[in-house]
């Protein structure tokens, strides 16, 4: 059986805590003070505040919900400093986008249902993941070009005409001036002259550049491994253990010098881990 006297006290308790701490924030006007302090200790008006401030609660938990959706529908963005190295990040389907020096992405912290899009100024690589029935849009001043999953290299900086270059799979390029639209194919390049998309064939060496060094700021440990294992020569491969994959990590690899090994041992030095290998598996953990 619950003692009144004691419940009583407990609440007179908890009230004057909330009186003090509104008197300590001037919620409560100086004039007011002994008299609002009489009324906070009525027992009947306890009830009819509690009431009160739970509503208060509620309204404040609905507005940081709105605020929070507010936010995630804000559109994020990716900067790449002059002479920096490329800048490679991961979006939430898996996708993953190389700028290169001077190139600024807006994206969704959440992409829609239907499709993916993000936009684009400067120079980038893309490998986008294939997603049936929801096609991977991205807008440039330029053109609009979309893909389904491959890997291709878009010039759109300021100093350079239009130019897109597809290492494997299929995209579509839609100009925006004049919507002249062209498919362009693994080892194909489309460049824009005289408002005009021309076709040509790869140069051998222009998917390179790309992987000479490669920053990560941010980045989750996860992703950072993942894109090692999909450029680096080596049959050498490296993973990471499960409680782990969420560090967030700011580095850069060399992978034109650095091996797996070296790579591995570099992210071990940044979060305190350790890494062992057994046969081509090189495993990072605590």
């Amino acid at each position: 059986m619950i003692n009144n006297t004691n419940q009583d006290n407990t609440i007179d308790i908890a009230w004057e805590r909330i009186y003090k701490r509104f008197e300590q924030d001037d919620l409560l006007a100086q004039r007011e003070i002994s008299s609002k302090r009489t009324i906070f200790y009525a027992h009947g008006f306890r009830w009819a505040a509690s009431i009160a401030i739970l509503c208060i609660c509620v309204v404040s938990v609905r507005l940081m919900y709105q605020q929070g959706k507010s936010t995630e529908s804000k559109p994020l963005i990716l900067f790449n400093e002059m002479n920096a190295p490329t800048l490679a990040t991961a979006f939430e389907d898996g996708s993953i986008v190389y700028l290169s020096e001077q190139a600024t992405i807006h994206y969704p912290g959440h992409f829609q249902e239907d499709k993916r899009m993000i936009s684009l100024k400067g120079d980038a690589y893309f490998e986008i993941n294939q997603q049936l029935g929801r096609p991977f849009v991205i807008d440039t001043e330029m053109a609009e070009i979309e893909v389904l999953g491959t890997f291709f290299h878009v010039k759109n900086g300021d100093n350079a005409p239009f130019t897109l270059s597809v290492r494997n799979g299929e995209v579509k390029v839609t100009l925006k001036k004049n919507n002249q639209m062209m498919l362009i194919k693994a080892g194909e390049t489309a460049t824009l002259a005289s408002d005009i998309l021309q076709l040509t064939q790869n140069e051998s060496h222009q998917f390179a550049n790309c992987f000479n060094k490669v920053r990560f700021k941010d980045e989750r440990l996860d992703n950072i491994v993942r894109i090692i294992n999909l450029n680096t020569s080596s049959q050498s491969r490296i993973e990471v253990s499960p409680e782990q994959e969420n560090r967030l990590l700011n580095c850069t690899i060399d992978f034109s010098s650095d091996t797996p090994e070296e790579m591995a041992e570099l992210i071990g030095m940044a979060l305190n881990l350790t890494y062992s290998k057994h046969n081509d598996i090189i495993y990072i953990t605590k």
